[in-house]
Formats: C-alpha cells, sequence, structure tokens
C-alpha cells in the first residue's frame, strides 16, 4: 500500500502479541505487519501498561492463538486501552475467549481471524469479524533450486514436553510418542532418508532443541548433527525447508512455512490450532510408527501444485478495512 492511503492519519500503533521471545512464527508477524501497512509506526510489545499506550492511535492485538489466556496488562492501563481503537487481527479463535478478550473484542473495530473455527461465534460477540490466511502468507518466501533426494525436516515443539510436576498422563504421552517417532525416523534412515530437526522456538525457557535432543536419543542411529542451528528470517528458513521432500511439525507456523515452501506436510497435532490447519494430520496422543509411516508416504506423494491456495487480494481487503476504520471519528 502507499504512503499516500495512510499518510492523513495518525500512525502510532501498538501491537501486543507473543514478541520478542525468539520464536520464528511469532516473530514473522512482526514482519507482515511491517509490510502490510508501511506507512505505520509500530511498537510490538508482549505486555501492556500505561507507559506504552501513551501517544498511541491504535491497537492491534494478534496474531497468535491467545484468546483463551489472561491479556497481560497492567490493572491502571485497562481504561487507557478500551479508550483506544482496538482490532484483532491474525488471531485464533480455537478455544473458549478469556474474559479480558471478550471485553476487548465487543468494543474492537475489526476482528480478523485466522480460520473458520468459531467464525460464528465470534461474530455474535461482534458483527465486524472476518476470515483471512494466517499473516505470514502476506510475505513472500525464498526457495531454494536444490533438493535433498528422500529426505524429512522434523519441527519439534517443546511445549508437549512435560515438567516433573506434570500430569502422568503428559509423561506417558511424550515417553510414548518419542519411541514411536524414533522407531519412523530409524526405518526412514534404513531407508536411505537424509533427516533433520530445525527448531522454531528457541527462548531461554521454552527451547525445541530440547525435544529434539530427546527423541534423537531414543533413536538406533543417533547423530548430533540431525538438529540444525534455527533460521531467523522467512527467506532463510524457507530457503531451507524448500530443499525437503515433507515437512513433519508439531508447530503451526511449521505448517504455513511448509506451505509457503511449497512441500508437503505431517501435521503432528496437540491442539486444534494444529488439527485444522492442515488435511495431513495424526494426533499426538497414541499415534504409532505404522500410523506415522503410512501417513508419511500419503504426503510424500502428494501434489505440491496445491499447496498454497492463498488469495492474497484478502490481505489488501484487510489494509482497506484498517484503513477505513482509522479515518472514522
Amino acid at each position: 500500500m502507499s504512503e499516500k492511503l495512510f499518510g492523513e492519519f495518525a500512525k502510532n500503533i501498538l501491537v501486543y502479541g507473543w514478541y520478542m521471545h525468539n520464536n520464528i512464527g511469532d516473530d514473522l508477524f512482526i514482519d507482515a505487519f511491517k509490510a502490510l501497512f508501511p506507512a505505520y509506526n509500530f511498537i510490538f510489545v508482549d505486555y501492556i501498561n500505561t507507559e506504552c499506550l501513551q501517544n498511541i492511535n491504535a491497537v492491534f492485538i494478534g496474531g497468535g492463538s491467545f484468546l483463551g489466556e489472561p491479556l497481560p496488562i497492567e490493572s491502571a492501563a485497562w481504561e487507557t486501552l478500551k479508550s483506544k481503537k482496538i482490532f484483532y487481527i491474525g488471531v485464533g479463535a480455537e478455544t473458549d475467549f478469556h474474559q479480558d478478550h471478550l471485553q476487548l473484542m465487543i468494543l474492537s473495530k475489526l476482528i480478523a481471524i485466522r480460520s473458520n473455527v468459531n467464525f460464528d461465534k465470534v461474530k455474535e460477540i461482534n458483527r465486524n469479524t472476518i476470515i483471512i490466511p494466517d499473516l505470514v502468507y502476506s510475505l513472500f518466501p525464498k526457495l531454494s533450486k536444490h533438493k535433498i533426494e528422500k529426505s524429512a525436516l522434523i519441527l519439534p515443539n517443546i511445549s508437549v514436553v512435560p515438567t516433573w510436576n506434570d500430569a502422568h498422563w503428559m509423561h506417558a504421552s511424550w515417553e510414548y510418542f518419542k519411541t514411536e517417532l524414533a522407531q519412523l525416523l530409524d526405518l526412514l534412515i534404513g531407508d536411505a532418508h537424509t533427516i533433520n530437526f530445525l527448531p522454531l522456538c528457541t527462548n531461554i525457557k521454552l527451547n525445541d532443541e530440547w525435544a529434539a535432543a530427546e527423541i534423537i536419543s531414543r533413536m538406533k542411529y543417533r547423530n548430533k548433527n540431525f538438529l540444525l542451528e534455527k533460521r531467523n528470517s522467512l527467506q532463510s528458513i524457507t530457503e531451507l525447508m524448500s530443499q525437503y521432500d515433507v515437512i513433519i511439525t508439531q508447530r503451526y507456523h511449521g505448517i504455513v512455512l511448509a506451505q509457503m515452501s511449497q512441500v508437503p506436510c505431517l501435521t503432528i497435532s496437540h491442539h486444534d490450532k494444529l488439527k485444522n490447519a492442515n488435511q495431513n494430520n495424526i494426533s499426538y496422543y497414541g499415534l504409532s510408527k505404522d500410523k506415522l509411516r503410512e501417513q508419511f508416504n500419503i504426503c510424500k506423494n502428494a501434489n505440491v501444485t496445491d499447496i498454497l491456495p492463498i488469495n492474497r487480494d484478502m490481505f489488501i481487503s484487510l489494509q482497506r478495512m484498517v484503513d477505513d476504520a482509522l479515518r472514522s471519528s
């Protein structure tokens, strides 16, 4: 969009989300917002207080799936926040909605959710609700000309790894999953496949490398070189991912990035946002190596020409709707 379209308005926008945590999926939202609204001055936060709301003309909440969680906000900042123009952009509505968000969703100028899950429920809260693709799809990937013959890239998720005080069923699920996935990967290696792990999140408390290490340690063909270093840009990660035959992901943005890389994707889902985002899906709970292998082979033989049916005109509509809302009094 041109500077002229937005230039008549004040453009200081506060964006709340899970930012500054070294998670590539959430960090790419920063790039997406800047690309979609190039004339706005953005401030990205993971906590809202009175100070950060000063000289702010609007607040974007998103992207991400956090509507079921409390909004991290200073109690004294609530009334100031409610006085701003509020937009929910690129959020997932798979869960129940926390009272904090319900208060703001009712006031919002626009709610743009990233799937049709619970669309009618959100529409009842605020009629100014639309469905758009995940915001990361608005960016442009870089694809590699090199292809690794017979290859799989695994994107693990540290959030399914239990701590000592978690419920027994979480420990049982994780132990069983590691054993079954390790067997599949050993079978693939025995069939001359190249396998690698790629972390999407590497912050000090949640690091996908830890999950990968536990899975690798269960394998017969252990190798520390299976684990690749995290990529920190869309171009670097899609250039890497596009070299593989199949992506196996436990992360939502693994699906998005695989599709943008034009690679078939097998989702191992522990959350509705994963289950509903990809047709090639298997539940994290109670899977088996045989089921994994069956789904892997289906993905490997998938037609990649139909992987990315994203209508980019929807992002232009989003730009105009936000622009119109900021024009209004």
